[in-house]
Parts: C-alpha cells; sequence; structure tokens
C-alpha cells in the first residue's frame, strides 16, 4: 500500500483520479462531483488530495475542499472491487493528521449525496454523526400562471396578527460598486448572519462571477430583500435568496419568489436553488411553490 498527499494533480494522476471516479459511478448511482484543484482553497499549498494505491493501481481517493481555515469539506471515493478493506477510513486519519499539523479546530465534514450504501456504512463503523442535508431544488417557472403574476408588479395580501398587509415589491439590478457592495453585505448579513467578512465576500463573489446578476427587492422604496441570478445552459441558478428579519412575516418570501420570474431571460426559465434542511421555513416555501427535489447531499462530521 502507497500514500501519496498531494496540493495539486498532474495529468497521470487526473487521468486514475478519473478513472476511478467512472468505475464508482457504473457501480452506484453517485451523483458527487470532487474537487480536482486547490484553486477553491484558501490556501493553494495545502495539502489537499490523498491517494492510495495498492500494486500500482488506485483504489482509494480523497479529496478536500478548504475555503477558509474554521471549515472544510471531505468527498471519497474506493474502487467497487477494494473495498471493505480500511482503505477510506486509513486516507481519512491521514487527511486528519496532516491538517492538524497546519490548522487548529477546523471543522471537516464529509460529504455523501445518499446514493452508496457501502459510503453509509463506512461512516457508520467510523461512528459518523451526522449534521445536515443540502437540497438541490429546481422548478421550470415558465407557465403561464408563473410569468402572469411576475408580469405585473408582484402585490400580495396575507393577514398577520398586525392586521392585512399588502405588499408591492420593485425589483432592481444593482450594479457593482463600493457602495453598493457594503450595501449588499449589510442586508446579506442581517438575513443569513454569516459573518460581516463571510458576507462581504459572497456578494464579491456574486459582483465578479460570470452571467450574474444581483437584485434588491423595495417595498415602499425601503430595501426588504436581495437575491442573485446566475445563468447556466437553459436554466438560472438563484442564491443568496432572502428577505430582512424585520419584515418577514408579511408573505414577502412568496411575493419575491413570484417576482424573480420576470427576471428570467428568455430560454432559461428552469430556475434551480440550494437550501439547506436546516432552514426550515425556506425549504416549506419551495416545496410549497412547487420546486422538486434534484440531488441532494448529507454532511457528517
Amino acid at each position: 500500500m502507497k500514500i501519496q498527499i498531494l496540493n495539486r494533480l498532474n495529468e497521470k494522476q487526473l487521468k486514475k483520479v478519473r478513472s476511478l471516479l467512472n468505475a464508482c459511478r457504473d457501480y452506484e448511482p453517485v451523483t458527487l462531483t470532487p474537487s480536482l484543484t486547490a484553486e477553491s482553497c484558501f490556501d493553494a499549498d495545502l495539502p489537499c488530495f490523498y491517494l492510495l494505491y495498492e500494486n500500482n493501481e488506485l483504489v482509494s481517493f480523497l479529496s478536500l475542499f478548504l475555503p477558509d481555515q474554521y471549515y472544510g469539506e471531505a468527498m471519497g471515493f474506493t474502487h467497487p472491487m477494494a473495498r471493505q478493506r480500511g482503505y477510506f477510513k486509513h486516507l481519512w486519519n491521514e487527511a486528519l493528521m496532516k491538517l492538524d499539523d497546519y490548522i487548529e479546530d477546523m471543522e471537516l465534514l464529509f460529504v455523501t449525496d445518499g446514493n452508496s450504501a457501502d459510503a453509509q456504512a463506512a461512516l457508520d463503523a467510523m461512528e459518523g454523526e451526522y449534521q445536515y442535508s443540502e437540497y438541490i431544488l429546481e422548478k421550470d417557472m415558465k407557465s403561464e400562471a408563473d410569468m402572469s403574476q411576475a408580469a405585473e408588479t408582484v402585490k400580495k395580501s396575507q393577514s398577520n396578527p398586525a392586521g392585512c398587509q399588502t405588499a408591492a415589491l420593485t425589483l432592481r439590478p444593482v450594479q457593482p460598486s463600493d457602495q453598493t457592495l457594503k450595501q449588499c453585505a449589510d442586508i446579506h448579513e442581517a438575513i443569513f448572519c454569516d459573518g460581516r467578512s463571510a458576507s462581504e465576500s459572497f456578494i464579491k463573489e456574486m459582483f465578479s462571477t460570470p452571467l450574474t446578476d444581483t437584485y434588491l427587492a423595495y417595498d415602499q422604496e425601503q430595501p426588504v430583500g436581495i437575491f442573485h441570478l446566475t445563468e447556466w445552459e437553459s436554466g438560472t441558478y438563484l442564491s443568496g435568496f432572502g428577505i430582512l428579519p424585520r419584515q418577514q412575516g408579511r408573505g414577502l418570501g412568496t411575493a419575491l419568489l413570484h417576482a424573480v420570474s420576470s427576471c428570467l431571460k428568455p430560454g432559461h426559465t428552469l430556475l434551480s436553488l440550494q437550501v439547506g434542511s436546516l432552514n426550515e421555513a425556506a425549504f416549506e416555501l419551495y416545496q410549497k411553490e412547487g420546486f422538486r427535489e434534484v440531488s441532494h447531499r448529507d454532511y457528517y462530521y
């Protein structure tokens, strides 16, 4: 048995890794795609690839995604004919020991898609504890009902303890600048509480991502929500969607979701998004509005 610990993969190694991934996908309906470059890691010199060889054949591979020094994700793949031999556990322990030399107190979560019984058995054997799930949902927004709702200024009345509230939302695209960065980061932080630095980094990423537009939602000239749309092939990806906490409970989330349709470009009406199981209110909203699950990821610690 031989183990390679690397911060980048050469062409020969990439070829072997891809062959291993294909063998796993032929055996099971695995949907996960591991990172094969260190470009998304906060430090490109960190060891994020672990390759285990038996008789000069790659039989197990572990990839780490390390966006900052406090959080990381791991994906592991073992050849179907080489499972139940402890290879994955060996790589996992190697990664934990190696990272401990560089980083203290990192939360490293292992990711699965629930499609591999062998992966689940390995996690159970290692006493991995389930933390939460992330769901990819999608809906075709080109139906007449959705488009008619989006064609006019969105108006919605809903009763709450304060009485009848009417929401008239206006959507405005954001032009990236230092001023709008601060405004959008303030709104994002108020909604998601990611930490000021993380909120600014997210907005900067949205501003710099190709084919991505940022929108603010206004109610009577007061900003109440935000979202981002990214075009891909024939669809659009929705991210950072939310309503300010002090404005919640008035039906604005539903109204804003309907209004998103008015921002979709022709031929890009398939809307997809990601939502976590811990965000129960958002998950229920998307399900109520007809979004269906395409895939999901389960996170273990």
